[in-house]
């Protein structure tokens, strides 16, 4: 590796682990309390922004902290549906034995996010979560957060994420991104894609 990269950050669901069968249910609990017809692949197509910019989307915006109260509960009772992509994480752990600095980005609560890092059994060197005081994906201030708090720069960063919202912050950021194609999203043509997370270390090791 010709340590172009200083930083490598990735997107948490779909990307570190599969976490669908956990937001479905979760989903569902909301569907039985507030007696929503909002079908949950209308959720999911929204995922990857913060809880509060979907609720907006889906017209829900005056009813959004009961409801993620409602998802939260639902959603760490069973984290036992949550899939850790194994394989992945090796690689992570790869990177950081690389000498490269490794971190999370993701659009799910710190409560929840940091719930999840426990399983994984990585240590991160800084994980970034959407807050009251701070905008979250496609917004590109969580990646300058995570740069600062790293001490890197843009031109030594690269984001690996698997939804539109993760390459438009990355490119609003003026970081390199790489898709994950076994994650939840597609991406244009014109986008790097790893198809597998080996992928990724071939892909910086060429850079």
């Amino acid at each position: 590796m010709g340590q172009k990269y200083k930083l490598l950050l990735f997107d948490m669901d779909g990307v570190l682990i599969d976490s669908k069968k956990n937001m479905e249910l979760s989903w569902s609990a909301v569907q039985s309390t507030f007696e929503l017809n909002i079908h949950f692949e209308k959720y999911f197509e929204l995922i990857g922004r913060p809880f509060n910019d979907i609720m907006v989307e889906l017209g829900l915006s005056d009813q959004a902290d009961k409801i993620k109260s409602v998802y939260d509960v639902a959603s760490s009772c069973r984290v036992d549906l949550i899939d850790i992509y194994s394989d992945c994480i090796d690689v992570v752990k790869k990177i950081k034995e690389m000498g490269v600095r490794i971190g999370v980005v993701t659009s799910k609560d710190e409560t929840r996010t940091l719930e999840i890092i426990k399983m994984l059994d990585v240590l991160f060197d800084v994980v970034e979560c959407p807050n009251a005081k701070s905008r979250g994906k496609p917004n590109p201030d969580p990646l300058f957060r995570a740069m600062l708090k790293c001490q890197r720069d843009p031109s030594e960063t690269l984001y690996i994420g698997d939804m539109d919202v993760d390459m438009e912050a990355a490119k609003r950021a003026g970081i390199d991104y790489i898709h994950a194609d076994w994650g939840y999203g597609n991406c244009g043509l014109d986008v790097i894609t790893a198809s597998t997370p080996d992928d990724i270390l071939k892909l910086i090791s060429k850079a």
